[in-house]
């Protein structure tokens, strides 16, 4: 179940709008037992893509994994085996390829308010869940900024200790709060950095200070190597920064973690797959060249799919 800071829900990111919506009159169990969540589930067990689900159908006979790879791994069951939460936009950077949907300070710069649509009887109903659950995501804004997420943390702690969590943050956040989630849940990090230099990274994601981020990332990196869990890099590769996405195979092979490519389509003055043919190419040929140098790295495979599935097929598509 993924929940988007609208209170939308739905099987995953791209279907908000089509599926359900909570509320204090329709719980997380209505929702999950409803007819509109069965109505997919059906679909998909007879091989049947529904809606934006058609997206993943279409990656999936283009070899390009789709976003359907990364729910791959959780079993169906009666409740629901993964839980993604976006609980709030608030977050402490106004990067440029956000929204306001994801950036408390990018909605105030565009009068637009902080979208908080969970509460304490939100936080009550999941519960019920967690003893069933295989791993709890959550997303953007930062949820390390976000008291609801700290709540739902401290709940999990004491009802389900072990359950994986998985938080996608911007790495800004270090603190005894943070520092104390370390010592009682079991976290999985995914940090999102999208330049290893500093004026680049501050223009990337701004309000962000990358040698902030770094210490951050030292701290967050002991936690996991020290626990045997999952800490991954998390880049957007983008009009300004695609030259740097070798190096991060490089970076995280010297710290020994993952690694993770977004794909960026919107804003499309940040995008690569819109870019012309000729733009294209020279991008093309410049990450295949240096793609091969990595032959047998820690992530080579996540930046050879990003070079010769992701943008070859998008260089290909902008000859036709």
């Amino acid at each position: 179940m993924y929940f988007n800071v609208s209170g939308q829900v739905s099987p995953c990111w791209k279907l908000p709008g089509y599926v359900d919506n909570w509320s204090y009159k329709r719980s997380i169990k209505d929702i999950w037992f409803g007819e509109h969540f069965k109505k997919y589930r059906d679909a998909l067990s007879q091989n049947i893509f529904l809606d934006r689900c058609k997206e993943c159908e279409k990656d999936i006979a283009n070899n390009v994994w789709p976003l359907a790879k990364a729910y791959e791994n959780f079993p169906v069951q009666k409740y629901p085996s993964m839980m993604e939460l976006e609980l709030s936009n608030r977050c402490n950077l106004e990067c440029i390829m956000c929204s306001p949907m994801l950036s408390s300070g990018l909605a105030k710069k565009a009068g637009l308010p902080l979208l908080e649509p969970y509460d304490d009887t939100f936080r009550e109903q999941l519960k019920e869940f967690y003893p069933h659950l295989k791993e709890l995501r959550f997303n953007g804004g930062e949820p390390f900024a976000q008291q609801i997420v700290l709540d739902i943390c401290e709940d999990v702690a004491k009802i389900a200790p072990d359950l994986p969590i998985s938080i996608a943050t911007n790495g800004t956040v270090m603190n005894k709060v943070v520092r104390h989630l370390m010592d009682v849940c079991n976290l999985k990090i995914n940090i999102s950095i999208d330049s290893l230099i500093p004026d680049r990274y501050s223009e990337i994601r701004v309000n962000g200070n990358l040698n902030k981020v770094m210490k951050n990332f030292e701290v967050f990196k002991e936690y996991c190597h020290k626990h045997k869990r999952n800490l991954c890099i998390m880049v957007n590769p983008m009009r300004n920064n695609w030259e740097e996405m070798p190096h991060y195979v490089d970076f995280c092979h010297k710290h020994n973690i993952y690694l993770w490519f977004n794909t960026i389509l919107y804003p499309p003055q940040c995008a690569i797959h819109n870019l012309p043919s000729d733009k294209l190419e020279i991008i093309y040929n410049e990450l295949s060249k240096e793609t091969k140098k990595r032959s047998g790295l820690k992530n080579f495979k996540i930046l050879n799919h990003l070079v010769e599935d992701q943008i070859k097929n998008w260089l290909l598509d902008s000859y036709t």
